[in-house]
């Protein structure tokens, strides 16, 4: 948005003012050409200033940015060394666009330029080359907070990463281990995988057959065992939900644990379950636990009828 601002400024001031004789004035302007003509010579050093100003204004805008964008990926120092390199580097553009506003000899700025990059280069080459490598650390994160890591023969948990180094700090918490950005990138880099959570096995619930008929108020003892289904073992302490299923709902009839066997035997006493006719659909059900996944058994179908007079 600056930028467009600044586009149209200079666009502004060089209609006005960028006329230098009285003819060259259009019509319409020709009764401020007074003015027009004795800002003309001030112009470069005007456009110079707008570039200042908004060039210094979306430099700041830019920084904002980067902090922001490093601030969730990194702490508050690291995020604001960015924001520094970032407004530096958008001040060393201003100045070089300045020379191209002042028409500074290209030959002349290069031979400065470079021999300054030079001496520069020489003196910061270490320190640049570990906060290249820290910048590509967050950005490309291979790893993050809490991991464990093994870095040039150091182990240690992942506390901070910053610009000039990665710190560890040692598995048993008494010391803290400083690795160089550059020697970072240009390892190998070993990362401690944390272990796998074990998925809930398969379990195979089977219901003995019940009885056909029954009569209501009578007990009905239903029977069956859990086990896993890839070894055969017995699941002990599960609970088994003895269930009846009608259209739309299901009804929990009786429930009981299974034994060291993974047997069960689980007691109900017999009544109507459904308005509209006299079958119980039976079934049992485990609803699974962190260990097991949930089951269920074949379903039978139990009439219920009337207890008989005199019982």
């Amino acid at each position: 948005m600056y930028l467009v601002f600044l586009v149209i400024s200079l666009s502004i001031m060089n209609f006005l003012f960028g006329w230098k004789t009285f003819e060259e004035i259009p019509p319409f302007l020709q009764p401020f050409s007074g003015i027009l003509l004795m800002v003309n010579p001030y112009l470069l050093y005007i456009q110079a200033a707008l570039v200042f100003f908004f060039g210094y204004l979306a430099i700041n805008a830019l920084s904002g940015l980067v902090y922001t964008y490093m601030r969730r990926i990194s702490d508050h120092p690291t995020a604001a060394i960015m924001r520094t390199i970032t407004r530096i580097s958008g001040i060393a553009l201003l100045l070089s666009t300045s020379a191209s506003i002042f028409n500074v000899n290209p030959a002349a700025a290069l031979t400065v330029g470079s021999f300054g990059g030079l001496v520069v280069g020489f003196a910061t080459q270490t320190v640049i080359s570990h906060v290249v490598a820290g910048i590509f650390l967050l950005i490309s994160r291979p790893f993050t907070y809490g991991d464990v890591i093994t870095v040039r023969g150091q182990t240690g948990i992942v506390k901070e990463i910053r610009l000039m180094h990665l710190i560890l700090e040692s598995e048993d918490g008494t010391k803290e281990i400083l690795i160089p950005s550059g020697n970072v990138v240009a390892q190998i880099i070993q990362k401690k995988l944390p272990p796998k959570t074990p998925k809930p096995a398969k379990t195979v619930l089977t219901l003995d057959t019940p009885p056909i008929s029954v009569a209501t108020g009578s007990t009905v003892v239903f029977t069956g065992n859990l086990k896993e289904s890839e070894t055969g073992k017995p699941v002990v302490g599960a609970t088994i939900k003895i269930m009846e299923r009608d259209i739309g709902r299901e009804e929990l009839l009786a429930s009981g644990v299974t034994d060291s066997g993974g047997n069960f035997r689980i007691e109900w006493k017999a009544k109507k379950t459904d308005w509209r006719d006299n079958t119980a659909e039976v079934y049992a059900k485990f609803e699974g636990n962190d260990d097991y996944r949930e089951a269920k058994s074949e379903q039978y179908t139990v009439t219920i009828t009337k207890q008989a007079r005199g019982e």
